[in-house]
């Protein structure tokens, strides 16, 4: 079975109601890396405070991550062959400590990139608060599914890339990823890599959504001065695994009030992870 276009554009999506504690608020915080010994191991405290935790902005992503829909074999796609390529945060309100969710998903667009290139389909979910239906957040996710190209579709749309300025960073920050055992967000065992040191066990791949949070950590402290309810928009392009027990280095440059670019590197492996990333914020 091949992709079908107009079935997946009107693909029924089920609205989901997502309860949440202050536990899970931790947890995810945590799984981001949130705590660990490092520059932000203070700034960290209030998202990990049991009693009381302040919510870090990725948390809604990970609070909305939902059932695998692309494996039903109704839809046509070669799941085996996706691939996570961007993501995007965009913030409304603030998201309660706890409390309860409504979460609607739709594709957007799919876009044909021909038989050699993929597919690249388009979903977004709109998330409200539950209890006052007021909206919190829109994701925003582009799969690039690459066995699926080819089917005829419209073609993918020129748009410009989010350049880095050619100059130094205007601000850098190094942070440890999440330890072996500690890592909530690691892929299965058969995706792991080998480390950098010589003679250690493989490290594990933690999958894109770790990525995007640690990078939101990452940001919230260079540009809103660690206060979530300044940032505006969070959105990335993934370009390359992160492993546990590694350190990334994020680079960013400001490009106007309330706006700035960045970057995600492995600092052993020297590789890139995160690109033409994009932060809206306060001022």
């Amino acid at each position: 079975m091949s992709l079908d276009y107009e079935k997946l554009l009107h693909w029924p999506f089920a609205q989901v109601r997502r309860p949440y504690t202050r536990a899970d608020v931790v947890r995810f915080a945590t799984g981001f890396g949130a705590g660990l010994p490092g520059p932000l191991q203070l700034d960290d405290a209030p998202f990990v405070h049991e009693a009381d935790p302040r919510v870090l902005p990725p948390v809604i992503v990970a609070l909305a991550d939902g059932e695998f829909w692309q494996q039903q074999p109704e839809t046509g796609i070669q799941w085996q062959k996706l691939v996570h390529a961007e993501e995007a945060l965009t913030l409304s309100g603030a998201l309660p400590s706890e409390g309860e969710l409504l979460i609607d998903r739709r594709i957007v667009a799919i876009h044909d990139r021909g038989a050699a290139r993929g597919a690249a389909i388009v979903e977004q979910q709109v998330i409200r608060d539950a209890r006052t239906g007021s909206r919190i957040a829109t994701i925003d996710v582009t799969t690039v599914a690459r066995g699926d190209g080819g089917f005829g579709g419209p073609a993918e749309p020129a748009r410009e890339r989010v350049a880095m300025p050619d100059r130094p960073p205007d601000a850098v920050i190094e942070l440890a990823t999440p330890a072996e055992e500690g890592a909530i967000f690691r892929l299965p065992a058969h995706f792991a890599v080998a480390s950098a040191n010589a003679g250690e066990r493989p490290q594990s791949v933690l999958r894109g959504l770790c990525c995007f949070g640690l990078a939101g950590r990452a940001v919230l402290k260079l540009w809103c001065d660690n206060r979530p309810e300044r940032l505006r928009k969070l959105a990335v392009r993934y370009v390359g695994t992160m492993c546990t027990g590694e350190t990334m280095r994020v680079e960013s440059w400001t490009t106007g009030p309330g706006r700035a670019v960045f970057r995600m590197r492995s600092v052993e492996r020297d590789a890139p992870v995160l690109d033409h990333g994009l932060v809206r914020f306060e001022p």
